[in-house]
Parts: structure tokens; sequence; C-alpha cells
């Protein structure tokens, strides 16, 4: 029986949008979805039956066997070309305009990167796409002024998937970084800031939150083309890359098939990748721009790239590993004898969650991912109205021991649940604030500047019923030297674990694991370091000094070693293992085979035997009514 109608709407359908720091891979990652699996299978290595010493290995021949059969090549959308399908909306002379006007060069020197501002240079160059650029430009109007939906959408996709429209992109981009890799890059920053702000690429003064999914809802309408082209077949797409977490939050919302894979990459890997890339460069300027963008922007900026928070919210984690880094990880494990999972490379993870995504179940969670996912799982505890972060601990056969995440300490409201108006006011929830909060005079001065004022009254109605809360740490940094996290009211999530057991009694964890949602940041890191912690898993590396300092400090054979996460986690964990059906009944119905116990079968025969029991004593009364009726009959012949 072919089964495949039941995986029909899983499989016809998948959109992966990639995000992650410069240098981490998703390049990379993009390049190889966009080629499949049969244009070059040995990079994805086959397991060798007689290499298979581990679970980890077997399911990657599960999975390996699967990809070769169902890898199907992936539709590449480049994020930064669809930024140039915005540019060509409006005329040569526009685009020039914007190169040369003073707003631009003002956001350079925003970034620090003010020399960088003159885009003379570029612009000779430039002029000679300037014929390529207005039939372009034709052909975009066309699109934009197009009322028939069907026919629009053909517009859209016959304009991206052109060979004129890439090989203008290429040059573009290639003029645009003439001086500078960080130029090009911080002009199609400041291209899509203000798009997803004004709704014009030129446009940086106008801020209006309607225009946040522009370019998102750009993208949504060429997948709908891109799946309306030739409905028998499947929709593939990789998205390269999503870097403004409103926007991955916009396709989540949508596409029921989007999965958003983070790739993250060890720093040290990462910033010579970085320095081999922008070789040309001047190093100092690419760390301004990548430390911007993974920093991001708050509140009010919300436009802006924030690479840190795209990553946090991705559904899938990639760890960019190469062969040659797997097989020396390994061999370390091996020597040193550890419990734990080998490493896989970036290629050998990729088919796993491709196959995952096309056949849920296929094989199940890693260890690994198992306890990320009660980490995951336990931010959401959090009071906490920065960040959340979840943490678990295990002894070194991943058995939980605690499961932690940042709050305030048992007893103390966390700073979700206070509102400001009490604190002003003097009165109603009063007892969820400290003496120090209503009585420190620095501290009432910078929180009275900040809630109350006419800002505060002026956009009360736009809060609709939100609470207001603040956070202590912000305020107090705002008046006092430096950002000193001692000044924090919350544990942080590892802090919490780590004191579950010293406070409800358990085993020693010496030896044992620490799973984070983020990374250790120096205190914990001291802590986890004194405690015997064996193996920290980490998604996003802490801004700090603790591994340099701290985790490799001392003996080396306490040093614990830091892994980089891969897996599934959040919902993802779910709608990638849970299968669709138990998988003996699947290939059940494939193979037309039914496998009966011996006692099913035994009752079976008994069920038999009485049926045909039952028959012939049947039989045999019908032969004795019959008997009865002759003898009756022969007695009547007699008298």
């Amino acid at each position: 029986m072919n089964i495949e109608k039941i995986y029909e709407l899983r499989k016809s359908f998948t959109i992966i949008a990639l995000t992650g720091r410069k240098g981490s891979g998703c390049s990379d990652i993009a390049k190889q979805l966009e080629n499949g699996f049969s244009d070059n299978p040995d990079i994805f290595r086959y397991p060798e039956t007689n290499s298979v010493t581990h679970n980890s290995y077997r399911k990657y021949r599960i999975v390996y066997e699967y990809s070769k059969v169902n890898f199907k090549k992936h539709i590449l959308i480049s994020y930064k070309d669809i930024l140039i399908i915005f540019v060509l909306m409006k005329d040569w002379d526009s685009f020039i305009s914007f190169l040369t006007c003073d707003n631009l060069k003002e956001e350079f020197y925003k970034s620090n990167l003010g020399h960088l501002s003159d885009f003379k240079k570029e612009i000779e160059k430039l002029n000679s796409l300037k014929e390529e650029y207005n039939a372009l430009h034709e052909k975009v109007v066309e699109y934009i002024n197009c009322r028939r939906a069907n026919e629009r959408l053909k517009r859209l996709r016959e304009i991206y998937s052109s060979d004129s429209f890439k090989s203008f992109c290429i040059k573009l981009h290639l003029m645009l970084e003439l001086v500078s890799k960080v130029k090009r890059n911080k002009v199609l920053q400041i291209i899509g800031n203000n798009i997803r702000k004004s709704g014009r690429y030129d446009d940086e003064t106008n801020v209006d939150l309607n225009n946040i999914f522009t370019i998102a809802d750009l993208i949504n309408t060429l997948i709908k083309a891109y799946s309306k082209e030739d409905k028998k077949k499947s929709t593939e797409i990789v998205i390269d890359s999503l870097r403004n977490p409103l926007e991955i939050m916009f396709f989540r919302q949508r596409l029921s098939a989007f999965y958003c894979m983070a790739i993250n990459r060890v720093e040290e890997n990462r910033k010579l990748e970085i320095k081999e890339r922008y070789k040309n460069d001047n190093y100092e300027d690419v760390e301004k721009l990548i430390t911007e963008e993974y920093n991001g922007a708050k509140s009010k900026d919300f436009y802006k790239i924030n690479v840190s928070q795209c990553i946090q919210n991705a559904d899938i984690h990639i760890s960019f590993k190469s062969y040659e880094d797997v097989d020396f990880l390994n061999k370390e494990i091996k020597e040193k004898k550890e419990n734990v999972s080998p490493y896989f490379s970036w290629q050998m993870q990729l088919l796993k969650f491709l196959s995952l995504i096309d056949q849920p179940g296929i094989v199940t969670p890693s260890p690994e991912e198992r306890c990320m996912q009660l980490a995951f799982t336990a931010k959401y505890n959090s009071g906490c109205i920065s960040r959340q972060v979840g943490a678990a601990i295990t002894d070194e056969n991943y058995a939980i021991k605690a499961i932690g995440w940042n709050n305030t300490p048992e007893g103390q409201v966390p700073c979700s649940l206070r509102n400001a108006d009490d604190l002003l006011n003097n009165d109603g929830d009063i007892e969820a604030f400290t003496s120090y909060e209503k009585s420190n005079i620095d501290f009432q001065r910078a929180f009275r500047k900040n809630f109350e004022n006419d800002s505060v009254k002026a956009n009360h109605k736009d809060l609709k019923g939100r609470n207001v809360c603040f956070c202590f740490k912000s305020l107090i940094n705002s008046y006092s030297d430096g950002k000193n996290q001692v000044h924090t009211r919350s544990l942080h999530a590892e802090e919490s674990a780590f004191l579950q057991i010293t406070k409800y009694g358990g085993q020693g964890i010496e030896n044992g694991k620490l799973f984070t949602t983020a990374s250790p940041c120096e205190l914990c890191s001291k802590k986890a370091y004194q405690l015997g912690i064996k193996v920290i898993y980490y998604i996003d590396p802490y801004p700090g000094i603790s591994l340099e300092h701290i985790l490799t400090a001392g003996s080396k054979e306490r040093n614990p070693t830091m892994r980089l996460f891969h897996g599934a986690i959040g919902n993802a964990y779910h709608w990638l293992y849970e299968p669709f059906m138990a998988y003996k009944d699947e290939l059940g119905l494939i193979l037309e085979n039914k496998i009966t116990d011996l006692a099913s079968l035994k009752e079976q025969q008994l069920s038999k035997k009485t049926e045909e029991l039952l028959i012939k004593e049947d039989e045999i009364q019908k032969l004795k009514i019959e008997n009865e009726k002759l003898k009756i009959l022969l007695e009547n012949k007699t008298n």
C-alpha cells in the first residue's frame, strides 16, 4: 500500500529560514539545500556498517538512506536580493541620490563607520549598470501595477528567477563592496532597516510599525508564486537569511511548515572565517558591524537586525563543524572515555533534520535534545522582563537532577508581576517592592524620571491593559557607573538549578552535565567549575570572559568541555519527533505483512477447531433428528 497520501501535506510544502551570526555558515547550508543530495552525495559521508559503534551512528545511517531517496532540492530566496527588488521599485536617479544623501552618511556615523560613508568610487562603477537597472525597474513597476492576482504572482516569480536579475544582483553586490565588504553590508542593513521602518528603502525618517513586515510580506508573496507555479510539484524553499525576530514570528504564524534553523559556530572558528572572508577590511570595522547586528536594538528600534534574539527564537540548531573538526573531537572523546554523544558534521546534522521534517519520528531525539528541551521549556517560568533563560543539570548518564530558570529568589516578587503605579503612588501592592526601591533617593529619582512623565500618560491608551513593570537593573545602571550584573534581582538559571540540589537535597553532580539555553556567565561558570561539571551544552555564547578566564583555567583534568548544542527544541521538538502513526503499523501497511504472535496463532487455531466442532455437532444433531423421523416412519408402516 502506498501511504504517501498521509504525508502529502507535510512533504508538499516546506520553508526553512536560516539565521545566525556572520561567519557561522548560513550561506554554506543554503547552498547545500539548493544543490540537493544527488549532485554530490559524498559530502554527506556514508556510515560504514563496521564502524557503527554508537546508536547515534545507527540513527544517522537511517536518515542517510532515507535522504538518498527523499532529499529534494530547495529554491533559494536570498534576503539581500529581495532588498534589491525594493531598490528597483524606484528609478535610477533615486538610487544614486540615496547613496549620496546626508541621512545615509549619518547612519554610518552612528555605527562609528563614518569613514566608509562616501560612495563616489562605487557610483563610478555602478554607472555601467544603469541600462540593466532601468530594464529591471520597468519589469518591477509592471509587477507593482498588475492587478490580477495570479498574473502578479507570475510576474514576481519571473523577475526573481530570471538570469538577468540574478546577474544584476551579483554585479551590484560586487560593486557595492568595491572598497569594503563592511561598507556593502552596512548599506544593505540600512536599506533593510528603512523598509521595515517606513516601507521605503530611501526613507529613514518616518517610523510606522505597520511597515515592519514589508520585506517578509514580499518574500511570502514570492513563496506563494513558487507554490502555485506547478501544484503537482512540491515546494521546498530556503531563505538566506532572516535576522529580525519579528520577521521570524511573521512566517511562523502564517506557515505551519516553517522552520527557523540557527547556524552556530564555535567562536574561535567563526572569527577565523570572518578574518578570511573580510581579509581586505579593517577588522575593527568588521567587529563593529557584527556586534551591532548581534546585540540588536531595543524597544523603539524594532525594525533593526537582532541576531541574538533570532538565535534564541530558532526551532532547530546546527553546530557548524567540518568532518576534520568532528574526527578530531570524536578522537578526544574516545581517549577521555567520556559518556557523551559523538560529534557530527553540519552536513550530517542537516540530513537528520530534513529527514525529520519529511518523515516525523524517523529517529528518536538525542540525549542532548531531550535535556535541552527541558531547559528550554523551563525558561518560560522566568519572571524576568529582559531575557528568559532555562537550565538543566544531569549526572554523567543524562539523568535529570535539577531544572532552573532565571527568576527572583523564592518568596520575592518577579519583575513581570509588579506594577510601576503601585510604587509611584506608594499604595496598592507596595509589598512587592524592596525598601531600597521605596526609599533610596537616587533610585526614586531615576524611577520617577522614566515612569512619572508625560510620555507614559500620553501612551496609556496604547498599553491596552498591559501591566507596566520595570527592570531594576536597568534603572540602577542608568545612574551608577558600569553595567554591574550583581544588581540584578534574579538568580541566573544555572545558579537556580545548582541551588535546587542544595535546597532539596540530592546526589552530587561531579562529572555531570549542564544544559543552558544561553551560556554561563562568569559567576555561573565559577559555580559549575567548583561543582565539577564535566560538559556544558550551550546555544548562544555569553559575551564575557567566562571561557578564557574561568572554564579553561586551572587543571586541565577539571576543565569542563564546552559543546555548542545542535538539535530541535521548542515546538519543533514535538513537530519533528512525534510520528503520524506507530512505525510498525506504517511498515505493515507498506509491506502488507502481518506478524502474529504464537499465543494469538494458537488462539486462532483453537477458535477454528471450535468452530469446526460446532459444525460437526450441528450435523450430528440433524442426523439424530432424521434418524428419529425414520424410526417413527418405520413404526407406522409396520403397524
